[in-house]
């Protein structure tokens, strides 16, 4: 679930805001009659302030038709500010007034001509998005241009995307960085964004994680979302900083506290985390919840995983199964395994082998080793689909030539047993040895057997029990009988009734009846002796 989201944010489409005053804030407005009065009188600026106070609500009641009127006068008199602002009032249109992205056009272009930034980007952004006139990057980008060159940030931004994706012109990631660069130096949040994306995957400079992590943080704390988890990720991950996992779900926090859903998926999987400080399975619930209810695939997975194995809730099959289906259907691996053993156990959903297979097959053609054995332990047992001894042999033949220890093991068995292969006991000892080092109990059961009876290698006492111990130490029964059974018998080891009483106990306890008989065989003061 460790997956990172660096992804670009898309080409701006801003809703012109309304205009706003370069006077000190605080500083009282000339009276209405006195500016009505100049503006009756043809003063362009006082024009320009009346439609501004008609348009905002300043001091008086919010009137577009009134706004219109009067930026109208001044624009004709070849205002260029009232041209914008007459632009960006058909462009997001009013009460009164449809919006109209032609006459929008018009008179930001009439602004534009008159080398007013705002109006040339909007230009562009008209030009981008086909709005009032033909779809033309080439255009949009000559606009963008235009108004980038005068330092206006999201003119620099958008025109940084357009050269990121190669649009209206020859992709150039080196012009998108030094566009972005320039936008984020005046503090376009989304630019900084960007700009610490492309110094992260050293996409037209340098990889740099120092200065992606120092542009990330800025567009973090200025709340952007996707910043606060890449922040997440890179305290997490210790790119450009120093591990912390602390700070990584302070920033996963502030990220899904507006709706990020990898931010959620990934705070509620710390909260599972030891490392963070702060486990909670019900915060842990709480975040995955949401990403997961809204598709994101790692918070499925990971509420298949915490329902399956019960992690700080309690056991509840179908809510398990609910999770790992939603989870597999969008390949996630390990939620069709989990799924898969459930449909065989019969667990939160009705027992259905051939849909287990299914399962298990889509996860091993994705390389899980797990799913690998037991499609060929199924096509083995004809459990879920036809038997098959060869499609069993091919699994566990690729498993073992990877140094699989089951895949191994479960080979050595086809060897042992004939089963679609000639009966092989040498090989299948091999097979066994080969698991058995790697620590597989079964395996290291079945070498202690060939070694006790001689099955495919030499008869050898000392080394039965040596495989016996090992497995045993890792709770296999049969193998801790055996190796109680040794000691009883001085068999490969010295003869020792307390240890065998011990071993015999410990298989007693997992319910193998033969050992308490033979426990219970012992002289009085060893089975009684305290039960392990």
């Amino acid at each position: 679930m460790k997956r990172v989201v660096f992804g670009l944010v898309v080409t701006l489409l801003v809703q012109f805001s309304l205009p706003t005053r370069a006077h000190s804030a605080g500083t009282p407005l000339p009276p209405f009659a006195q500016v009505l009065e100049r503006a009756q009188r043809g003063d362009v600026e006082a024009q320009v302030d009346l439609g501004m106070r008609y348009q905002t609500g300043e001091g008086v009641a919010r009137d577009a038709i009134k706004a219109i009127g009067w930026y109208g006068r001044a624009a004709e008199n070849g205002d260029p500010k009232a041209q914008f602002y007459l632009g960006t009032i058909y462009f997001n249109g009013a009460d009164g007034v449809k919006q109209n992205y032609a006459e929008a056009l018009r008179w930001f272009r009439r602004s534009a001509d008159q080398k007013t930034p705002a109006a040339q980007y909007n230009l562009g952004v008209h030009y981008e998005q086909g709005l009032g006139v033909t779809k033309d990057d080439a255009q949009a980008i000559a606009y963008y241009r235009l108004a980038a060159d005068q330092g206006y940030a999201a003119a620099q931004y958008n025109l940084g995307h357009m050269f990121q994706e190669g649009r209206g012109t020859t992709r150039d990631p080196v012009a998108a960085f030094e566009w972005y660069r320039k936008a984020a130096e005046q503090g376009l949040v989304a630019a900084m964004h960007n700009l610490s994306i492309a110094y992260f995957q050293g996409q037209g400079t340098l990889k740099d994680d120092a200065e992606a992590y120092r542009w990330t943080s800025r567009a973090a704390i200025a709340g952007e979302p996707r910043a606060q988890y890449n922040l997440g990720f890179m305290y997490e991950k210790g790119a450009g900083i120093e591990p912390n996992l602390a700070e990584a779900l302070r920033w996963y926090l502030r990220a899904a506290e507006q709706g990020n859903m990898d931010g959620q998926a990934n705070a509620g999987r710390l909260y599972f985390n030891g490392g963070a400080g702060r486990v909670s399975a019900r915060e842990g619930i709480r975040w995955l919840r949401p990403a997961a209810d809204a598709g994101n695939k790692d918070a499925q997975n990971m509420l298949c995983s915490v329902y399956v194995r019960a992690f700080g809730v309690g056991r509840d099959d179908r809510e398990a199964a609910r999770w790992c289906r939603k989870a597999a259907d969008q390949g996630m691996v390990s939620a069709q395994v989990d799924l898969a053993i459930f449909y065989m156990l019969g667990r939160g959903v009705e027992k259905n082998e051939a849909q287990a297979f299914q399962l298990f097959l889509k996860a091993a053609r994705q390389g899980n080793p797990q799913a690998q054995v037991n499609v060929g332990l199924m096509y083995l047992r004809g459990a879920g689909v036809a038997e098959s001894y060869a499609e069993a042999h091919r699994w566990f033949l690729m498993l073992a030539e990877r140094g699989d220890p089951k895949g191994q093991f479960n080979l050595a068995a086809m060897y042992a047993n004939g089963q679609g292969l000639e009966r092989n006991l040498k090989e299948a000892a091999r097979l066994y040895r080969l698991s058995a080092d790697q620590g597989y109990a079964l395996a290291q059961y079945n070498l202690a057997m060939a070694y006790l009876n001689g099955i495919g290698i030499e008869i050898d006492a000392v080394a039965a029990a040596r495989w016996f111990r090992k497995a045993a130490e890792q709770g296999n029964p049969d193998a801790q009988f055996n190796l109680g059974i040794a000691y009883a018998r001085g068999s490969g080891v010295e003869q020792d009734l307390s240890a065998a009483a011990k071993w015999y106990a410990k298989a007693a306890v997992q319910g193998m009846q033969k050992a308490q008989q033979l426990l219970d065989g012992l002289p009085k003061a060893y089975h009684e002796a305290p039960q392990p």
